[in-house]
């Protein structure tokens, strides 16, 4: 694995038909709090509405010039909910939290009024869990709230 730092960028429509497959990718969709598949006509549409959203970030993260995953930050006043995926292909190797990482430094340059990030993983995703943990997240409580796990990372 490379130790070269990742770098992000917006996502832009020509990113369009990646996100697509690698979001109904069977890998991403295994842990995904909406597990369905979604169709391109609904993809188009929520890309569209969101990046004209100002208050969600969709970022491309990249290593060596290649994707290796996508976050998404949904901002409310001082708080953001974070989500985050890995291109299928860059998974298992160890990316997830310096992707993590890279967008709290990117966030902070660009939404400097959040302080804190929340998170929400489904049970059983043990992978997700150790990312987020490794990249500085805590559990709120030990149980489930309503399915979810809830973790926060404060700055």
């Amino acid at each position: 694995m490379s130790e070269t730092p990742i770098q992000l960028r917006p996502v832009v429509l020509s990113d369009r038909e990646n996100l697509f497959h690698w979001r109904n990718h069977a890998a991403v969709r295994q842990y995904a709090l909406q597990a369905d598949e979604i169709d391109w006509e609904s993809h188009c549409r929520w890309l569209d509405a969101t990046l004209q959203n100002p208050q969600r970030a969709l970022l491309m993260g990249a290593q060596d010039g290649a994707p290796v995953g996508v976050l998404r930050y949904d901002v409310a006043g001082a708080e953001a909910l974070v989500s985050v995926y890995l291109v299928p292909q860059r998974m298992g190797q160890g990316l997830g939290a310096p992707l993590l990482v890279a967008g709290h430094e990117w966030l902070s340059s660009h939404y400097p009024q959040v302080r804190q990030l929340n998170a929400q993983i489904v049970p059983g995703n043990v992978a997700s869990i150790k990312v987020f943990e490794r990249a500085g997240y805590q559990a709120v409580s030990p149980q489930a709230q309503q399915g979810i796990l809830q973790y926060v990372y404060r700055f």
